[in-house]
């Protein structure tokens, strides 16, 4: 079977990333982005946003938030993706301080996602009274 999206190399060092990953961090697994939690949030509850908000049109400005909260996710996690791929492709004779620049705008797109994120959630509470927003933020 021939690969033709990935080169060989590739396959290696993702297998041994994904050993080590699961090796190295025994039970207690590494503390995840910020964006993470965010997207892990958001996405739960876009649909429950008409359970909870029986004013139609603050219902559809909410869920609109919410889900412009889930593409900024979305999207800071393919600026990662697209950066841990260069870790492992695009550049197999890097130095330390290339590896430290994709460190370096793999933090930043994910510190000013997590901006952007918390003046969306402003804007939720300013939309949501008091007790929609404690019962959309018990959904885990």
């Amino acid at each position: 079977m021939q690969r033709t999206s990935f080169r060989g190399s590739t396959w290696t060092v993702l297998g041994l990333a994904c050993f080590l990953g699961d090796a190295g961090c025994g039970a207690d697994l590494p503390p995840s982005l910020p964006s993470t939690d965010a997207h892990l949030r958001s996405a739960a509850r876009i649909e429950l946003v008409d359970l909870v908000i029986s004013d139609r049109s603050r219902a559809e400005k909410v869920r609109d938030l919410y889900m412009e909260i889930e593409e900024l996710m979305v999207a800071v996690k393919v600026t990662t993706a697209g950066e841990i791929i260069k870790l492992g492709v695009e550049n197999p004779t890097r130095t330390d301080a290339d590896t430290r620049a994709v460190v370096a705008k793999v933090r930043d797109a994910d510190r000013a996602a997590f901006r952007r994120y918390v003046k969306l959630q402003m804007e939720l509470r300013r939309t949501m009274t008091a007790d929609e927003f404690a019962k959309l933020d018990a959904i885990k």
